[in-house]
Order: C-alpha cells, then sequence, then structure tokens
C-alpha cells in the first residue's frame, strides 16, 4: 500500500525530515564534489565564515568584508567580482548556499561534509605555516 503523506505535501510545505525547517531539501554532496568546492581558499573562507558566525544570509558585502580585511579597495574589488561570478554561483549549485545575484545575498543552509573538511584543510595550512 502507498503512503500518501509524501503525496498530500504541498510543494510550499516544509519537509520534514529537514532539520532547518524549510522547503529546501537537506543535500549532501559526494566527496569530490566537496573536495573540488573546497580546493578554493576563497570558497573555503566563505563556508567558514558563515559556518563560524552562525550567519544565516550574508550580504556579498559582509564576505567581502569578512575575506579582505586589510586589504585596498581594487583588491576587495577584484574579490567582490569573484565572488559574485565564480564562487558563491559554485556553491550555489552544490546546494550549499542559495545565492541571490540580484540582491547579492547568500543564505547559508549548512553542511557538516563542507565544514568539516574546510575545518581540517584550515587546520593542516596552519600547520604548514607555523613549520616555515
Amino acid at each position: 500500500m502507498r503512503d500518501n503523506r509524501q503525496s498530500e505535501r504541498s510543494v510550499g510545505s516544509p519537509d520534514v525530515t529537514n532539520p532547518l525547517d524549510t522547503n529546501r531539501a537537506v543535500l549532501t554532496p559526494s566527496i569530490d564534489d566537496v573536495f573540488e568546492l573546497l580546493s578554493n581558499d576563497r570558497r573555503r573562507r566563505v563556508c567558514l565564515y558563515l559556518q563560524r558566525t552562525g550567519v544565516e544570509v550574508a550580504t556579498l558585502q559582509n564576505l567581502v568584508d569578512a575575506l579582505a580585511t586589510g586589504a585596498g579597495d581594487e583588491e576587495r574589488e577584484r574579490l567582490a567580482i569573484s565572488l559574485h561570478h565564480r564562487h558563491l554561483p559554485k556553491l550555489d549549485q552544490a546546494g550549499i548556499v542559495d545565492y541571490d545575484p540580484r540582491s547579492n545575498t547568500a543564505r547559508y543552509w549548512g553542511q557538516p561534509t563542507v565544514e568539516k573538511w574546510a575545518e581540517h584543510v584550515e587546520a593542516v595550512d596552519d600547520g604548514l605555516q607555523a613549520e616555515s
């Protein structure tokens, strides 16, 4: 016999299996996708910033401010452009954030696998810098 509860759910109703209580499905990217996402320092730093601050929605300006501390205007502008055109859309495609390029906002959904590996890479990088 078929379970009708799932078919009765409307598109706008929250999915009870989603801990975020939204109608967005919780995705777990493949390990290959995780490693590709985290292969770029800017994407790693975006993920870590969103995780550590607990910010649910960040503006592009918030991300630039967090990632480019002490940088000049030209470097901040290059960072904003690369986040807007490359890195945030890639994180969006992977289901880590929902990036709205019209409002320049990223809604963070959380992804424990990405967060774990981003922290690991950061720890390894910090260890290598300490050795040199």
